[in-house]
């Protein structure tokens, strides 16, 4: 990650409808050093002087409760047609309210700051303003290619696809306890193929179950040299609830395997939590049956499908792993905190491990270790990484471990 770099902006757009209030924010940051400062007394003036301006505006400083067009009205205008403009919410509404803020500007990808409540200070937005230096931060991203069904069988027919591996380790100790497999495309022509380009396109056609088991093959490499190395854990591979919804998946599941002559045990099947929402009965006998086999499921994204707590209850799971929008900028005290720790309490009530996925701070780490989260995934630890990269990383790791405990068992000598 990129860390923050103190970058004054230039021009700042104000949107507040209370005169006084406005006036108070647009003197402080002129005392910060901001150049120009621009006022609006509702959204719908801040998207005319917006949609007017001759030169860039780098910042919008906005309340939420505003008549016309509200703040979240504002950011959503924002976010659609002025990405690279970043966005500080000011508002006096409780914590409940702004932490749902945060969470949509994620879901809507709105370049928002900072959350900030009334009244505010000069340290909270000096805080605010701290933001990536214009040369250091995210491109916008370039248009998908379109590729069709045929272009998806042709690349599957000739092993275009791969597996790249996401480290999973302990947060007790930061060991290593397997990893992802993440499908990849090696495109002869288009270079790597981002999943967003092809997944939705294979999760609606026939080719869900040929493109599943090819994910399968090309990631019995990491099952075997795991096992063969003695190391622990499992390696997850994820099954899309249109393969689960047909009833010979379980089976052409395991034939694949055992051809493979991988050891089931070291194999994870994760299921996002939609899958409550499709064919129920086909997905459960099929998930039932893995089980049956041997196969360890994980429900994946937790939190994101609305699934009910009895189906939960009712499904042959052994892990839960949070979806990353849980984890995230999550902070003790927040209604998303509380959540979280409410769920690893249920969980572990029932018999279930919890993954924390996307931890991409130490912060995060710390919070869910003590929480009792048992595993992580996340930039922080690692990003999915090709066949050589992984085996290298987990020596360099294991390395590490041996020398860390090598060096305690020297220090009691």
């Amino acid at each position: 990650m990129t860390s923050a770099v103190e970058v004054t902006p230039h021009t700042v757009l104000v949107v507040e409808d209370h005169p006084f209030q406005r006036r108070l924010l647009a003197r402080l940051l002129t005392a910060l050093g901001v150049v120009r400062v621009i006022e609006a007394e509702d959204g719908a003036q801040a998207l005319e002087l917006l949609d007017a301006a001759t030169e860039p505006v780098d910042l919008v400083i906005t309340d939420l409760d505003m008549p016309n067009v509200d703040g979240m009205a504002l950011m959503r205008q924002i976010g659609q047609h002025a990405p690279q403009t970043d966005i500080v919410v000011l508002s006096s509404v409780d914590r409940d309210l702004l932490s749902a803020v945060q969470w949509l500007a994620r879901e809507q990808r709105i370049a928002l700051l900072a959350v900030l409540e009334k009244p505010l200070t000069a340290p909270a937005l000096r805080a605010a303003l701290r933001r990536p230096a214009r040369g250091a931060r995210v491109a916008r991203p370039t248009p998908l290619p379109v590729l069709s069904i045929d272009d998806i069988a042709a690349g599957i027919a000739a092993g275009q696809f791969e597996s790249f591996l996401q480290p999973k380790v302990l947060l007790a100790d930061g060991r290593l306890a397997g990893g992802e497999a993440l499908a990849r495309w090696r495109h002869p022509r288009l270079g790597h193929v981002p999943p967003a380009a092809f997944i939705d396109t294979i999760e609606h056609s026939p080719l869900v179950e040929p493109f599943s088991l090819a994910i399968v093959e090309s990631a019995a490499w990491a099952v075997r040299w795991l096992h063969e190395s003695g190391l622990p854990g499992h390696i997850a591979i994820n099954a899309s609830p249109a393969w689960l919804d047909q009833p010979s998946m379980a089976d052409r599941l395991s034939q694949a395997v055992g051809r493979l002559g991988l050891p089931v045990e070291r194999l994870a099947i994760e299921v996002t939590e939609s899958v409550a929402n499709s064919n129920l009965a086909a997905a459960l006998e099929n998930l039932a049956r893995l089980r049956l086999r041997g196969f360890k499921l994980s429900v994946d994204d937790f939190g994101t499908g609305f699934s009910s707590l009895g189906r939960l209850v009712s499904s042959p799971f052994r892990e839960l792993k949070f979806d990353r929008s849980f984890i995230t900028g999550i902070e003790p005290g927040t209604p998303r905190w509380m959540v979280v720790e409410a769920v690893i309490a249920l969980a572990h009530k029932l018999g279930l491990q919890t993954v924390a996925e996307g931890i991409e701070t130490q912060a995060e780490w710390q919070l869910l270790k003590d929480a009792g989260c048992e595993y992580a995934q996340g930039y922080f630890i690692a990003k999915p990484m090709a066949r050589d990269d992984f085996m290298a990383w987990a020596r360099a790791r294991r390395a590490g471990e041996r020398a860390a405990t090598a060096a305690i068992e020297l220090s009691r000598a």
